[in-house]
């Protein structure tokens, strides 16, 4: 398909860079809340997350490109976003060390009563269970996304290094340092192969995807970082090696977070990391769920589920334009093409996301899918992975297209006749 060149992109209105401001919006509203307990910013802020799941399906898709003059606003939104994650952190970190021994955190609550006259004391003298979880859940969904959002295009600006220093520290406040040397170097090589932690199987639900994935999410950073280091006639077992050193930074806060809150804080420090990991495995279960591909072919258009609705990459920065994105991962997240030649989700990512939580819908809604992809969309060497990837499914659907598959494979001389 050709592209036009940028030049001939219509310019973007100033009004045009506004919706973009949605996820500054979540991580400013997170970071206020934390610090307030507002109920006016608390149903404010829930209104707002709900606006968006309503908003996605109604508002639709964007197939347009536009020349962005001002692109650079775009990067200090991703920067704003991440001061309000650490903010937020923080917030989190002083809720815990009041709820754990009364402790003033930082003396955060003196100094912002003597500024702004706010009793912060006050205001979290009742704080119970719900509002330990209410912060727990700001932390977690403000970091993940500051780690699989915003700080996944933050950590493909290798020419920015505060970028990828910005994406590293979100990522260490959940538990995620892996992902910056992870996602860039593992699975922009290795995705739609079994090799790739990031890709589901066909037929497998998000737990069992989780299940499997977790532990070679840091087998695959532990790979990347030998060969790197070996390359370099370095030591693996040093500070040259970014796991390492991102587990450090971890253990770290671990340990610091668990002297300044206790073991209350501890624990809701553990239930926000696993909704984080957990929010982020069902991101990314969609984004190349059931798709295959012969490890000897490059990453083509045709090796990720595109989505174009624009609630998706308004939040996401883009993210839904991952066909492009895996084509030419070092392009700016504004100037992605949506390629609507290539595989498409039928939703955006919130009502997939949320569809995905029921297999037997998901399967219902994606079986069709990945039988059009292995017709019109799989090479010679993939339609024999895909037939092989549809026996093992244990999907009744995609086990009845195998039979229909091999016979066609067959007919073709790609499956040789035992």
């Amino acid at each position: 398909m050709s592209v036009p060149a940028e030049e001939a992109y219509p310019t973007a209105n100033p009004w045009m860079y506004l919706p973009y401001i949605a996820p500054m919006l979540i991580s400013a509203a997170a970071a206020v809340l934390v610090f307030t307990n507002s109920s006016i910013v608390g149903w404010g802020f829930l209104v707002f997350m709900a606006l968006l799941g309503v908003l996605e399906p109604m508002l639709g898709e964007d197939h347009k490109n536009y020349r962005w003059n001002n692109s650079r606003l775009f990067v200090w939104m991703m920067y704003f976003y991440g001061a309000g994650t650490i903010v937020t952190f923080i917030g989190f970190l002083w809720v815990m060390a009041f709820a754990n021994s009364g402790t003033d955190l930082f003396n955060l609550a003196a100094v912002i009563q003597t500024t702004t006259g706010f009793d912060m004391l006050a205001a979290h003298a009742d704080d119970g269970i719900f509002r330990y979880l209410i912060a727990t859940l700001l932390f977690s969904v403000t970091a993940s996304m500051g780690t699989v959002a915003i700080g996944h295009e933050l950590c493909h600006r290798l020419h920015e290094p505060f970028s990828v220093f910005l994406s590293r520290l979100m990522g260490v406040l959940n538990l995620f340092s892996y992902y910056a040397v992870e996602h860039p170097y593992g699975h922009h090589i290795t995705a739609a192969t079994p090799y790739d932690s990031s890709t589901a199987l066909r037929g497998e639900s998000i737990g069992q995807f989780f299940k499997r994935t977790f532990k070679q999410d840091y087998e695959i950073v532990w790979e990347i970082e030998a060969k790197r280091l070996s390359k370099l006639d370095l030591p693996i077992w040093s500070h040259h090696n970014r796991l390492l050193t991102g587990l450090a930074a971890e253990a770290a806060l671990v340990i610091s977070l668990t002297a300044l809150t206790g073991f209350l804080g501890l624990f809701f420090f553990t239930l926000g990391i696993i909704q984080s990991h957990w929010g982020y495995k069902a991101g990314v279960f969609l984004q190349h769920y059931g798709l295959v591909r012969d490890p000897n072919e490059p990453i083509e258009i045709r090796h990720s589920w595109g989505c174009t609705y624009k609630v998706t990459n308004w939040i996401s920065d883009g993210i839904g334009r991952h066909s492009d994105h895996h084509d030419v991962p070092e392009k700016e997240f504004w100037d992605l093409l949506p390629h609507l030649d290539g595989p498409q989700l039928p939703l955006g990512y919130m009502k997939m996301m949320g569809l995905a939580r029921n297999k037997a819908k998901w399967e219902q809604t994606m079986v069709p899918l990945l039988i059009d992809w292995d017709e019109n969309h799989a090479s010679s060497a993939e339609k024999l992975l895909a037939m092989e990837a549809n026996e093992k499914s244990g999907n009744p659907a995609l086990i009845a297209h195998a039979k229909k598959q091999k016979q066609q494979l067959k007919e073709d001389g790609i499956l040789k006749i035992a």
